[in-house]
């Protein structure tokens, strides 16, 4: 059984990020019957309820830690996760959370991501040293593609992808009666 750990911006709420979970869930298992699937969550509980997925306290450190250690591919998905404009602790989490899994030779990839704005210098040199560590990008816009290359990130395959949302299969008629 293979097992992957998703990071991102889940547990929240928005309802943008969880579709976008939605999605990479659904994607991950129609690819694949036999795996295990966990996410980094705010609200753990409601993302094992909501998407039939484990869920680790994205602040617990520790439970990251193991996460991590223990998973065949790290996916660092979807949405706005690298920028800088709104805070400077999201960007450095996300990496951080990259960095570890590429440290402790994980599979890593950057799944449809909307990549920017990073204005920073020292955001995009992290960027850049921490990005060409991991197997694969894809970005879901061509200006993300652009802004990467702009920074010097170059040793991962990096495609351009439309957003995971676009892929999401329409729940039934009594789900959407909820």
């Amino acid at each position: 059984m293979h097992k992957i750990l998703i990071s991102g911006y889940y547990g929240f709420g928005n309802i943008g990020d969880e579709s976008i979970l939605a999605a990479l869930v659904q994607n991950l298992r129609s690819a694949e019957k036999d795996i295990d699937i966990t996410v980094l969550s705010a609200n753990p509980s409601f993302t094992e309820s909501r998407h039939g997925v484990t869920a680790v306290d994205r602040k617990n450190f520790f439970e990251i830690y193991l996460a991590i250690k223990n998973c065949d591919l790290f996916i660092s998905g979807g949405g706005g996760l690298l920028q800088d404009v709104t805070s400077e602790k999201s960007i450095r989490y996300y990496l951080g959370l990259i960095y570890i899994a590429a440290r402790l030779g994980k599979k890593t990839m950057v799944y449809g991501q909307g990549i920017g704005p990073i204005t920073k210098k020292a955001n995009r040199a992290l960027t850049r040293a921490i990005l060409n560590r991991v197997n694969v990008i894809t970005v879901r816009d061509q200006q993300s593609m652009e802004d990467l290359k702009s920074m010097g990130v170059n040793r991962p395959p990096m495609y351009m992808t439309s957003d995971p949302v676009v892929t999401l299969k329409p729940p039934g008629s009594s789900r959407g009666m909820e």
